[in-house]
């Protein structure tokens, strides 16, 4: 861990002087700066105290920690127990009922977060949605909200994970910061279906807001990717979203075969897509997204498949 920590330190150190400078001169303790953050665990022991005091020692710390324990049965309750009693004042500590490891149980656990905030009635900005295996260093708050509070159509951001190449641009799960107001204007809450992660940033863009993923801000990701839920459901999320079939195999073409940016695990979205819709329709977490959505992901999807179809043409006749 202390190995981990001093990575940290080292990755602090690549951020510029520039932007150190951008910091120092904002007013960061505006109510814009402000932000709370959720964090979510489940038998994370050896990670999750390493976690919280990376978020809770930031340059701007947050003005509440909501920790959303899903029935761990390890030593993590007694390790939360220490931090809700070192910030007294600034954590809050909601434990659930052990029903066993369920990926698919994050979205509802997030929501039972936010609820719980609500209940605390302290304003805010922004909210920071973390795992329990992430370490953060200590202005990666501050450079992320500097850069959204200069854009306020920006309503989804994040850093990227060091030693890991992102295949596309959008936030992280963990690490992501979500402007309230823009979250308030979705309903205040993330509809427990596969892909709700994809619904939040869709739903931004098709309401002409901007989110972004800062390659130059990182920070560590303690576990392996994709280790505990092996890209389990994805293909059914992109089914719930809308995808277009072209778009999923586009995508497994170039992250896998070509570019080798995922693991080979991946190969099961086309399974889980294709396949594994026709067996699932009992499954409370497979159902469809708002129909206004899944046309806008479809159709943005088509005009992007058409114009790489005409520049292959364009490419062969010359």
């Amino acid at each position: 861990m202390i190995e981990t920590v001093n990575k940290v330190n080292v990755l602090e150190n690549t951020f510029t002087y520039n932007e150190r400078l951008k910091i120092e001169r904002s007013s960061m303790k505006k109510i814009e700066s402000q932000y709370w953050a959720l964090l979510l665990t489940r038998n994370g022991a050896e990670m999750v105290q390493l976690t919280a005091e990376s978020i809770m020692h930031q340059t701007i710390p947050p003005v509440n920690m909501c920790i959303v324990d899903d029935g761990s049965s390890d030593d993590t309750p007694i390790i939360l127990e220490k931090l809700r009693r070192e910030y007294p004042e600034r954590v809050n500590v909601v434990t659930l009922q052990d029903e066993g490891y369920d990926i698919r149980r994050v979205v509802k656990n997030i929501n039972i977060g936010v609820e719980a905030q609500k209940k605390e009635k302290i304003k805010s900005e922004y909210m920071l949605i973390s795992g329990d295996d992430c370490v953060y260093p200590p202005h990666y708050a501050a450079y992320i909200l500097v850069r959204m509070n200069r854009d306020h159509r920006i309503v989804i951001a994040s850093g990227d994970i060091e030693g890991i190449l992102h295949p596309d641009v959008t936030p992280r799960g963990s690490g992501r910061f979500v402007r309230t107001r823009f979250f308030h204007e979705i309903g205040g809450h993330f509809p427990p279906y596969y892909g709700y992660e994809g619904w939040i940033f869709q739903k931004a863009l098709q309401l002409g807001y901007s989110i972004k993923n800062y390659p130059d801000i990182r920070y560590h990701h303690l576990r392996e990717m994709g280790r505990q839920h092996r890209f389990k459901d994805w293909g059914l999320a992109m089914k719930c979203l809308g995808y277009h079939p072209l778009e999923v195999l586009y995508r497994y073409i170039r992250y896998v075969l070509i570019d080798h940016r995922v693991p080979v695990g991946y190969t099961r979205v086309l399974w889980d897509y294709f396949i594994q819709p026709l067996t699932v329709k009992e499954d409370p977490y497979y159902h469809f997204f708002d129909k206004d959505v899944r046309t806008y992901i479809r159709e943005k999807q088509k005009r992007r498949i058409v114009h790489k179809i005409a520049n292959l043409v364009r490419l062969n006749k010359r």
